[in-house]
């Protein structure tokens, strides 16, 4: 049988997919996710803090306050600078690390020579100590996630030079009788000199221009208009747009665009609304608790149709096979069972359900019906749960509530002319089976 190649699935396939294919697997934005996957955990930490120290129930805080102390919430400044304060300098050095790996060479020392370069660009804060004597400091703010695209765009240096001058041997060869752990330092040894002698002349430079600085420069020419556009209305619906897409096609849309080029800067729009108590709608949480509700696609509203009024078998059992996975936001059965993946019909919801979700939390938000959703929490937590978790109120349990309710007004028509099909063909299959 001849291959259909016309139309628009014909294009897509033939011009899209390979360039997005390629997109997938080129190893600066691998490098760039990997780095921004590792400081996950510590803003999660950070969250959790924080909605503890700050619980919207007046009766928990003055009970904790009758139990422990006045100061009981004291915790909170200390694991904030703990996990949100260091959040620039380890994704500096996952991504240095990732990106020398990818070229097989050992990432680690790259890593630790990362750090040290964006501290050397990276110009400390004069301050006077207690007795009166000026010192100069690194404050908090500069090494947390307020400076990521500064960490992100020097790790991306460093890992290229690195790797370029050990495998053009600009090292030092220790005889093969040194144990490794010592011999990985030496060979880092040449390499970390030009990079750090780079960088403190790059610091020098750039403290003669206007910018008075290399971050101030990163961030005046590059990443602020960056952040003015992904974090935009318009930006964050082209970046749901282009995830889903992806994904309608069979590749991992959230790990190609979401993770390596939109999530810094909504990590960064996250940390400016705690650490200066800025105003940014569209955070990391407010994307991912919004717009993965049952996961990419807004699919808990699919789930919960199939399993409530499918008609035919595959939709039925593919609504209880989904729906355990699906309340923790994971959708692989729905994605791959129904099948989502090339089905012209079903990607048309499952690429406007979560643009419409998003909008409508935008919105809401925008007008001050919703809160700012400033908490890290886990990506698998529970849709409602997530929505007061991250906001702190009920309010961003009425946001969910308003998103899945667009995505299954979305979705209905679609999934009901889907499940009369596959209930037509398995009475067709008993049929002929039958005749």
């Amino acid at each position: 049988m001849k291959k259909e190649t016309g139309g628009f699935m014909g294009f897509m396939e033939e011009k899209f997919l390979p360039v997005a294919s390629r997109l997938g697997g080129q190893r600066h934005l691998l490098a760039l996710r990997d780095g921004v996957v590792m400081i996950m955990p510590l803003l999660i930490l950070g969250a959790f803090s924080m909605i503890i120290a700050e619980f919207p129930v007046e009766a928990f805080l003055n009970f904790m306050a009758s139990v422990f102390g006045e100061n009981w919430n004291a915790f909170e400044g200390v694991i904030m600078n703990a996990t949100y304060g260091i959040s620039a300098i380890v994704a500096c050095f996952g991504v240095a690390s990732s990106l020398v790996n990818s070229y097989g060479e050992n990432g680690t020392p790259a890593g630790i020579i990362a750090m040290a370069a964006f501290f050397a660009v990276v110009v400390p804060t004069a301050l006077t100590n207690a007795d009166g004597e000026a010192v100069d400091a690194w404050i908090a703010g500069s090494l947390d996630a307020t400076l990521l695209f500064t960490a992100l765009l020097t790790a991306l240096i460093v890992g290229e030079i690195y790797r370029f001058l050990v495998q053009k041997n600009f090292t030092i060869k220790l005889p093969d009788s040194v144990p490794k752990a010592v011999s990985a330092q030496f060979t880092a040894l040449l390499p970390g000199t030009v990079i750090i002698v780079l960088f403190t002349v790059v610091r020098l430079v750039f403290s003669a221009t206007p910018w008075g600085g290399f971050p101030e420069f990163v961030s005046d020419i590059i990443s602020t208009p960056l952040r003015h556009f992904g974090t935009s209305y318009v930006g964050t619906l082209v970046a749901c747009f282009v995830e889903h897409l992806l994904w309608s096609f069979g590749l991992h849309g959230s790990a190609i665009v979401i993770f390596p080029i939109f999530e810094p800067l909504w990590i960064m729009n996250m940390a400016e609304n705690v650490s200066a108590g800025a105003h940014n709608i569209v955070t990391f949480t407010f994307y991912e608790n919004g717009v993965w509700m049952g996961g990419s696609g807004a699919t808990l509203p699919v789930v919960i149709y199939m399993l409530v009024f499918a008609k035919s078998k595959l939709l039925k059992n593919v609504g209880k096979v989904g729906i355990a996975p699906g309340l923790f936001n994971i959708n692989e059965p729905v994605t791959f069972g129904l099948p989502i993946v090339l089905n012209p019909m079903l990607m048309i919801p499952y690429i406007l359900s979560p643009m419409a979700a998003m909008s409508v939390q935008y919105l809401g938000t925008a007008i001050g019906l919703f809160p700012l959703c400033n908490n890290m929490v886990p990506w698998t937590c529970p849709v409602l749960i997530s929505g007061f978790l991250t906001t702190g109120s009920i309010m961003g349990v009425v946001a969910q509530l308003c998103g899945l309710a667009v995505s299954f007004l979305i979705w209905l028509p679609f999934i009901r002319v889907w499940d009369k099909k596959c209930y037509q063909d398995e009475l067709t299959a008993i049929s002929a089976a039958n005749s």
